[in-house]
């Protein structure tokens, strides 16, 4: 009886273990014949690891190759808090900060998280991680404090070009200047690398490898000089502080190709250190602030008449002091009595009535048409972000006062780069070329690319530029608001400007606050380069002959000896300014 139970107990375990053999055996050939590719797939993924291979991002470099802004090996300063003693945190935290250029309580609250990772300075020079790395605590290194490779972007310059050059953000991507334009050259392209790892994740020699170069990124060579761009700074800055200025701009233009030799302005910063940047201002104002530039915008009325036969240099006009236009009464900036003045005469020494007289015979449409030709309201084009065209209403907008503003610079509002670019066009003998400060681009493995020479814009002719050069001349002559601009030896062209600021009070223009310019060309008898320049509200009612004539004068004769420019030949022409 016994063995008759014993024998069937035996009988239904086999049982059992058979239907479980089967299910395991089933589930075997599943796993091998249908979710085999599945799982093969996914242990592969497992074994695999990807490692970004960082692109080394190019450098800016001005025309002569001087480095503007570049990128170095550099390291980061990392603490891992759980292996420092709580008591020794004070002591770690004096001695670190000072070389990473951080508060100490910053560096003191790191240390003392529960994380295992803690950033506590980042790209520094190699020199100052060693420095830390040598640190030492009752005879013995830091426990718990390490570096990592890592790179830093260097401006060598300093505030130097600082609003041309631009910055990168923390990420690296570029934010500003030629660093955010050029930004998808400089930055280059990432590659990586994949390795396959064992079973205890490490490297398997045996394991494929697959890997894709990293593609540097390439240089930007500007057109801009570095020693020149440093002097203009300087030298713009002081005229600034002296005169009491709010600040100041300064385009210096290469005649025959346009390029841009300097773009300066008061209040740049340093791309080193973000900080320096000013809340609410422009990163590069001579490109995106626009300002009205007075008289300096008489080129245009004396172009566009002198190309129409409608005057020459000794054409006389009679000039009261005031005169009604549109409805409106115009001065000129002194009183004087009705007197007859040249055409040269009303160039040289400003005369808004005079300036309108002539502006009269061209003709609204006529002028507006000139307007336009000289480059005013429409962007240059030059490789630099967030560029202002400028202020030009269209025609169908302008009331009958505004053709009594425009041609004495008033109601029409430029950069500095545009004011450049027109006065480049009469030195160019009539031809504007819009301005470039890109030269080339060099990729990683060698292959230059040259910024091509935009096409010519004839606005005048040669015989008309070459006119109004020589009616330019006298402005800079005795019995000219531009005379401080004179220098020894050359002859110097070119046009002060006062221009009234809108006075936000009123809705109109203000009587105190204005903005003074001067733009012109060395040697005026074979020009070669053209500088403008304007100053926001110098103190003490100083105009543009005050403050902006002299500034060229400084600027134009470090030019002419550092590009070793012979003296002019010739004399300037002599025009009486007014007839007896």
């Amino acid at each position: 009886m016994r063995l008759g139970k014993s024998f069937r107990r035996l009988r239904t375990t086999i049982a059992i273990v058979a239907v479980l053999l089967t299910v395991v055996f089933g589930r075997l050939v599943w796993l091998q014949a249908v979710g085999g590719a599945g799982y093969s797939l996914s242990a592969s993924q497992h074994s695999l690891s990807d490692v970004t291979l960082h692109a080394a991002r190019g450098s800016i470099v001005d025309r002569n190759g001087v480095p503007l802004a570049y990128t170095a090996d550099a390291k980061d300063i990392v603490a891992d808090p759980t292996m420092i003693d709580p008591a020794a945190r004070q002591d770690y935290a004096t001695m670190i900060a000072p070389l990473v250029k951080r508060p100490v309580g910053t560096i003191l609250n790191l240390l003392s998280t529960t994380s295992r990772y803690a950033l506590l300075g980042t790209a520094l020079s190699p020199a100052t991680a060693s420095q830390v790395e040598k640190l030492t605590l009752n005879g013995k290194a830091l426990p718990g404090i390490f570096s990592q490779a890592t790179s830093q972007r260097l401006y060598p310059g300093g505030t130097t070009g600082g609003n041309v050059v631009g910055l990168v953000q923390s990420n690296g991507v570029g934010a500003a200047g030629i660093e955010q334009s050029f930004d998808s050259v400089l930055k280059g392209t990432d590659g990586s690398l994949s390795y396959a790892l064992d079973g205890n994740g490490n490297i398997n020699p045996a394991g494929l490898i697959k890997r894709k170069n990293a593609v540097d990124g390439g240089t930007v060579q500007l057109t801009i000089d570095q020693d020149l761009q440093y002097t203009v700074q300087k030298l713009l800055d002081d005229a600034v502080k002296q005169s009491g200025a709010k600040d100041g701009q300064v385009a210096i233009l290469d005649v025959k190709t346009g390029q841009v030799r300097a773009l300066a302005s008061t209040g740049t910063f340093d791309p080193q250190n973000p900080a320096s940047i000013s809340s609410g201002t422009s990163l590069d104002p001579n490109v995106q602030q626009v300002f009205e530039p007075g008289s300096a915008n008489k080129i245009v009325t004396m172009s566009a008449a002198t190309q129409a036969g409608l005057i020459n240099p000794s054409t006389v006009l009679t000039v009261p002091d005031s005169i009604n236009a549109g409805g409106v009464t115009v001065h000129d900036a002194w009183w004087h009595p009705v007197q007859k003045f040249t055409a040269t005469g009303v160039l040289a020494e400003s005369s808004n009535v005079g300036t309108l007289l002539i502006a009269q015979r061209v003709g609204e449409h006529n002028f507006n048409d000139y307007l336009k030709k000289f480059g005013l309201g429409q962007q240059t084009g030059i490789e630099l972000p967030g560029e202002s065209g400028g202020i030009l209403p269209d025609i169908s907008t302008w009331s009958p006062s505004t053709f009594s503003n425009l041609p004495i610079g008033q109601g029409v509002a430029m950069t500095s780069l545009q004011l450049a670019s027109m006065y480049q066009t009469i030195a160019n003998d009539g031809q504007r070329i819009p301005p470039r400060i890109v030269a080339s681009v060099t990729k990683a493995d060698g292959t230059v690319t040259t910024t091509p020479q935009p096409a010519a814009v004839e606005v005048v002719s040669a015989k008309t530029a070459q006119t109004v050069r020589t009616m330019l001349e006298s402005v800079t002559l005795p019995g000219g608001t531009g005379k401080k601009a004179a220098i020894d030896g050359y002859r110097i062209a070119g046009k002060t400007g006062t221009a009234q600021q809108p006075d936000p009070k009123t809705g109109g223009y203000s009587n105190s606050v204005y903005w003074d310019t001067f733009a012109g060309m060395a040697p005026a008898d074979h020009p070669q380069f053209v500088v403008s320049i304007m100053i926001d509200n110098p103190a003490h009612g100083l105009e543009g002959g005050d403050v902006a004539a002299p500034l060229f004068h400084h600027i134009a004769s470090y030019e002419l000896a550092a590009a070793k420019i012979p003296p002019s030949g010739s004399q300037s022409k002599l025009v009486p300014l007014t007839v007896p």
